[in-house]
């Protein structure tokens, strides 16, 4: 799948980053703070279950369902995040001591057409996001043209840099939008399209400083997959994160995610409206609940319940329609071990406990595109 820069444009990165333009009098400190704005993969990764041991079994059905929605997220995550860190490892080009800016570059880009470039902003204390982040595209090297196709903000935490909390968009649709405009060749390029925003933060639990938190709230719209560029244009929202038990050594995490899929007939061309909830203990065991509803469903509701041993494999199995019958059970849900009693229970987090507000904002964020600032 073609991204927006691969390893020949890093390579011309480097390059070009230490040309005579570089400024070499910076602030250090400064800069490292400055840095910190940007978001690490694992802020923004899902996570995947993984069985520590081989065994006979069924494997379970939903966490090998959801797999290729994981590894979507987490592989467009990998390349966007990482094209940021790569760029701001570099010396900056320049600081704007009236703006409170950074600024790197803009450098030729070495796998296609135009610039890139990327800051980072000071916004001061009353601002939401303390720091401003942007990867940048343009035809020329004119600065004042150039277009923002990531951007986002941060609060980090300044005595943890594992800790804060930040918000992020993947603007897929502005550049497909610049290769369409600028690139005789984009026809031949598998770009994605859509938006993907996403709110999240890590800290120590407020009730036992000890542990630690992390979550991350995101939502696609309108998404295509580069290389399914006649896929129907899907919405997906999507919560992850753990709780980490530091002085027990053990983690739980977490995944909610919802989406419309046909899941019922192909063929009929006809969507439901599908959720799907996990939690899984230290990478391992776990319990999956998911429903389908609407669609070819009509009025009815299928709900499946699933949970897997520390390999993965099922354990307990049941799908019943809402306000029918059990239609198939396999196992005894006391075979769920600490899950036995229902993910909401647990008080497993959920998308229903995000504040509306918040979910309404992230939405318009990724519907509409970056902000002007």
């Amino acid at each position: 799948m073609k991204h927006l820069i691969t390893a020949s444009l890093l390579t011309s990165v480097v390059l070009f980053g230490c040309s005579d333009g570089t400024t070499t009098e910076i602030d250090q400190q400064l800069l490292t703070e400055y840095r910190r704005a940007i978001p690490s993969i694992a802020d923004l990764e899902a996570p995947m279950v993984e069985g520590s041991t081989r065994a006979l079994g069924d494997p379970a059905i939903i966490p090998a369902s959801s797999y290729p929605i994981v590894i979507g997220i987490n592989s467009t995550v990998a390349v966007l995040i990482g094209l940021l860190e790569e760029i701001v490892k570099l010396p900056p080009t320049v600081y704007n001591s009236e703006t409170l800016e950074f600024f790197w570059g803009p450098f030729p880009n070495g796998d296609g057409v135009g610039y890139v470039a990327v800051y980072i902003r000071d916004a001061g204390e009353n601002d939401d996001f303390r720091y401003h982040f942007a990867f940048l595209r343009g035809i020329d090297n004119d600065v004042a043209k150039l277009t923002p196709v990531i951007w986002g903000g941060a609060n980090p935490d300044e005595n943890n840099e594992d800790h804060g909390v930040g918000v992020a968009l993947f603007d897929f649709e502005a550049n497909y939008q610049f290769e369409q405009t600028h690139n005789p060749d984009a026809a031949d390029l598998q770009l994605e399209r859509g938006r993907f925003a996403t709110l999240f933060g890590a800290g120590p639990d407020e009730d036992n400083t000890a542990n630690e938190m992390a979550f991350v709230v995101a939502a696609f719209r309108a998404f295509v997959p580069g290389n399914e560029p006649t896929a129907q244009p899907a919405d997906l929202d999507y919560l992850y994160g753990h709780y980490a038990n530091n002085a027990e050594g053990h983690t739980l995490d977490f995944v909610d995610w919802q989406s419309q899929f046909d899941v019922d007939d192909p063929a009929d061309n006809v969507v439901e409206d599908v959720g799907v909830r996990m939690a899984f203990f230290d990478a391992g065991v776990g319990r999956a609940e998911a429903d389908v509803a609407n669609g070819s469903f009509g009025n009815d509701t299928a709900q499946l319940t699933e949970c897997w041993d520390t390999s993965i494999n099922q354990t307990y199995l049941k799908l019943e329609a809402t306000g029918g019958p059990v239609l198939v059970e396999v196992g005894l849900e006391e075979d769920c071990g600490i899950f036995k009693d229902g993910l909401s229970t647990l008080g497993v987090p959920s998308l229903e406990d995000i504040d509306d507000e918040l979910l309404t904002a992230l939405s318009s964020l990724a519907a509409n595109g970056i902000p002007a600032e």
